[in-house]
C-alpha cells in the first residue's frame, strides 16, 4: 500500500468514527498528510464523489439503518447525522431513499441497493496504468494572473462557459483570445469551497478590467504534466496523475492550488496540441 492509498483509507477511518459528529476538511486533510485542495482532488479522483458527498450519503446510510435496527426517536437520529431539524433530516431522507424516515421505518426492512457503503481497501485499492502523460520537473517565478472566476458548483460544462465569456472579454480588451497564454487557476476560497478562474498574465493588480480578479501565483517547483486539448479526457488524465503517476515518481503535492497553461498555439478539442498542468510539488 502506497503513501495515497494509507492517507485514504486513514481519513476515511477518521470519517467513519465521527458520523455522528462535526467534521471539517481542516481535520481530516491533517489526518491523511495533504494540503485540503490536493486531498479533495484525491479523494474525488478515487471515491467519484466529493468529500461532502461521500459523508452525506454514508450519515443517511446509518441513519436508514438505524430507522429499522433501532427504536431511538427521528428527531435524535436528526440531530445525531448533522441536520438541524427533523423536517431538514426529513427532506434530506426522502430525497436519497425515496421515502420518508417515518415511511421507512413502518415499511421495516432495508434498501440496501440504496446504501452507500465505507470506502474500504477494496475500492481504494489504486490500479497502476502505464503513463500517458508527458512530465517535467520545472521552478516557476512568481507571476500574476488576472481573469474572471467561476465559484458555483465547478464541472467541465461550467468551467467551458467561463472560458467562453472569458475569450469574449478579451476580445473586447483588444486581446486576441486565438493567440493569447492564458492560465487556468483553481484553488479552495475561506469556506473550502473551490472555485477556477480563468486568466492570463497581468503586470499588476491594479486597475483589472470590472468583473476581473487578480492572484497572485508564488514562486514554486511544479510538476508540470502535458495533456491532450480533448476535453472530455481530462478528468481521466487527472486521475492518472493522482492515481499513478504522481506516487510513482514519489512526488507529493504541497500548495493549496493547481495551474493550467494554455499556449499561444492552443486549440480546444485539437488532438495534435497539448496544455499543461501543474501540480506544486
Amino acid at each position: 500500500m502506497n503513501l495515497y492509498e494509507s492517507s485514504i483509507l486513514n481519513a476515511v477511518a477518521y470519517m467513519e468514527e465521527r458520523m455522528d459528529k462535526e467534521i471539517t476538511l481542516d481535520e481530516i486533510a491533517s489526518v491523511a498528510a495533504f494540503s485540503k485542495f490536493h486531498f479533495t482532488r484525491l479523494f474525488k479522483s478515487i471515491a467519484r464523489e466529493s468529500i461532502s458527498e461521500y459523508i452525506r450519503k454514508r450519515r443517511l446510510t446509518l441513519a436508514a439503518r438505524a430507522l429499522i435496527e433501532t427504536d431511538a426517536p427521528i428527531l435524535e437520529l436528526s440531530l445525531c447525522f448533522g441536520y438541524s431539524s427533523q423536517e431538514a433530516f426529513t427532506r434530506a431522507f426522502k430525497s436519497y431513499i425515496g421515502m420518508s424516515p417515518q415511511s421507512y421505518r413502518q415499511k421495516g426492512s432495508h434498501h440496501h441497493n440504496l446504501y452507500k457503503e465505507s470506502l474500504t481497501d477494496t475500492l481504494a485499492k489504486l490500479t497502476k496504468q502505464e503513463s500517458t502523460c508527458r512530465v517535467r520537473i520545472i521552478e516557476q517565478p512568481s507571476f500574476l494572473i488576472g481573469g474572471i472566476a467561476l465559484g458555483e458548483m465547478l464541472s467541465n460544462h461550467a468551467i467551458s462557459r467561463l472560458w467562453n465569456r472569458f475569450y469574449e472579454g478579451l476580445a473586447k480588451c483588444g486581446i486576441d483570445p486565438e493567440t493569447a497564454v492564458c492560465y487556468g487557476y483553481e484553488s479552495l476560497d475561506d469556506d473550502d469551497s473551490s472555485y477556477y478562474v480563468a486568466g492570463i498574465p497581468v503586470p499588476s493588480l491594479e486597475q483589472l478590467p470590472d468583473g476581473w480578479t487578480g492572484i497572485h501565483v508564488p514562486e514554486h517547483k511544479y510538476a508540470a504534466f502535458e495533456l491532450d486539448n480533448i476535453i472530455e479526457h481530462i478528468p481521466y488524465v487527472l486521475e492518472e496523475i493522482y492515481k499513478n503517476q504522481l506516487p510513482a515518481m514519489n512526488l507529493k503535492p504541497v500548495s493549496n492550488f493547481s495551474l493550467e497553461f494554455y499556449d499561444e498555439n492552443y486549440s480546444t478539442n485539437d488532438k495534435n496540441k497539448q496544455h499543461s498542468n501543474f501540480n506544486s510539488c
